[in-house]
């Protein structure tokens, strides 16, 4: 019954704190991967066609796709509310795949409670749960532990000695084999659902070695490591077959240099997350950049700082595992899971919240042991300080989930994080656009073009909105400027309407037939076009 109420107060914990999500917009990539992407409205008939290629669009992650898929013919259309429940309901089962998990290997109901209730609420993890697109984490982590909870059932399966044939006999063979495969089958959808998974086999070894300190007289046998075997298989199957040309593209950049001067890129990076993960308090939607102080020399005082930090948990973990203790692992398993997303191999995110959302898990599991241990001690006080840190970190993950309402507020909070995002800067002038708010968005244009004064997008739509001041002059120049960085019809499109505005029908023409011979032939350019023959401009 324990249990039972443990699971029910896990789900309460998470509506409380994230149920606000269910009433959220799309936004940021939910356009391109759930509004726009027209893998979704596939008949579930056609879903297998997201394995071999034949759909087209955007297919990556196939198991994502396929569960927004289910959401839209649950939801008869697209309704966010269903997108955004589903989410909650996928982070629920993680949570309870964590208390089962925690259950498991932590030595105490208090501990695997405190445990799952951390990660439940962790304002680090928010990202995922509340941002439709981040259900390639939720997906990708529950899989990653039913797998690993396969795993620990076949090492903690059957006594040496078996007494009366029980174990060893037909119904303990037959469960052993479910075990097997349900760990290879949870390992190759989680691969299917984010290539974060090719961390698991290192997981499985971490929580593996308290696991059998515990339990030394059973028999892990060929099976168990068999198991794991057979899931590397599936793992590098399943990541060749469906990430072939990314891990292609990704070892390519990697001769291409990195962002920064490495290491102290891949330290700041590492040390980021762990600054996050115990005091949440700057969280970003943008990964870009812009947004964080890369390093400009290979090491330098903040890489030595995150250094110095990283090496105190690299040995606490390294000490605590050889004692056989499970906090040991979660250590580990916190930086063993970060490793993937630390830039060794670069590409553009510099930090992405949600990657963590399966490393947390580790610190989860260690601060579950922390609890088991100190409770024998101070039972009361330790319960008091597990529900104050709850507390405390569910507190921030509602005012995380808020900002995730729709997109005037999200880039207003990344702006208010982080006053030199470019992304967010721009984002926040195109979310005002659509509010009417022009002159706000005037101002956050301009500071994203002080910060990028060469990107095309921000000039383009500064163009626009300076259109819809009445400032035609100044559309003529940032559209000027545009053209000059590159032959694009868009930018030709915006100097006609300015051109338009000021009477030049002749240059008008010139510029929109420029804009439909250079391929931007929708409706805005014809449109300038006929305005500007209407004008006095030649036929």
């Amino acid at each position: 019954m324990r249990h039972a109420a443990a699971a029910a107060a896990l789900v309460g914990l998470i509506a409380l704190v994230f149920g606000v999500s269910v009433g959220h917009e799309f936004v940021f990539d939910d356009t391109s991967l759930v509004v726009e992407n027209e893998l979704v409205r596939l008949p579930l008939s056609r879903a297998h066609e997201l394995l071999v290629g034949n759909a087209g669009g955007i297919s990556y992650r196939p198991l994502r796709i396929f569960s927004y898929i289910v959401d839209y013919r649950i939801a008869g259309g697209l309704d966010p509310a269903v997108f955004h429940a589903s989410n909650l309901v996928y982070h629920a089962l993680a949570t309870l795949a964590v208390y089962a998990l925690a259950s498991l290997t932590v030595g105490s109901f208090r501990g695997a409670l405190a445990a799952a209730a951390l990660f439940a609420v962790h304002p680090l993890g928010s990202e995922a749960v509340v941002y439709v697109a981040g259900r390639r984490d939720l997906l990708c982590m529950l899989l990653v532990l039913l797998a690993l909870l396969c795993w620990c059932h076949l090492l903690r399966g059957a006594p040496r000695v078996a007494v009366d044939g029980g174990a060893a006999g037909p119904r303990g063979a037959a469960r052993r084999s479910a075990l097997l495969l349900g760990m290879v089958l949870f390992t190759a959808l989680a691969m299917a659902a984010k290539e974060m998974a090719v961390v698991l086999p290192v997981l499985a070894v971490l929580v593996a070695i308290p696991l059998r300190r515990e339990a030394p007289g059973h028999d892990d046998g060929a099976q168990a490591w068999s198991a794991l075997g057979a899931s590397i298989a599936a793992l590098l199957g399943a990541g060749v077959w469906l990430y072939g040309n990314v891990i292609a593209a990704s070892l390519a950049k990697a001769t291409d240099g990195a962002l920064a001067p490495q290491p102290a890129l891949s330290l700041r990076v590492l040390g980021r997350y762990l600054r996050l993960a115990f005091w949440p308090s700057d969280l970003l939607a943008d990964y870009r950049a812009y947004a964080f102080a890369l390093p400009e020399a290979r090491l330098d005082g903040p890489a030595f700082v995150s250094a110095g930090v990283l090496a105190l948990v690299l040995a606490g973990g390294a000490i605590l595992l050889w004692r056989g203790s499970i906090a040991g692992a979660g250590l580990l398993w916190f930086l063993v899971a970060l490793l993937p997303v630390a830039q060794i191999v670069p590409y553009g995110e510099v930090v992405s919240e949600h990657n963590a959302y399966l490393a947390l898990v580790g610190l989860a599991l260690a601060a579950g042991r922390a609890v088991t241990v100190a409770s024998r001690v101070q039972p009361r006080v330790v319960a008091v300080a597990a529900t104050t840190v709850v507390a405390v970190l569910g507190a921030r993950s509602h005012v995380r989930a808020l900002d995730w309402q729709n997109s005037l507020s999200l880039w207003r909070a990344t702006v208010d994080a982080a006053p030199r995002s470019v992304r967010g800067q721009f984002n926040l002038g195109v979310a005002l656009v659509a509010e009417g708010d022009l002159l706000g968005a005037r101002t956050a244009l301009e500071r994203a073009r002080e910060l990028a004064p060469d990107d095309l997008d921000i000039l383009l739509a500064s163009a626009t909105l300076a259109g819809r001041l009445g400032e035609p002059s100044t559309a003529e120049q940032l559209a000027r400027r545009a053209i000059e960085l590159g032959q694009d019809g868009r930018a030709y499109t915006a100097l006609g309407w300015a051109l338009v505005s000021q009477g030049r029908a002749t240059a008008a023409v010139e510029a929109f037939e420029a804009a439909i011979a250079l391929g931007d032939d929708g409706s805005d350019a014809r449109r300038g076009l006929a305005r500007a023959r209407m004008r006095g401009g030649p036929l």
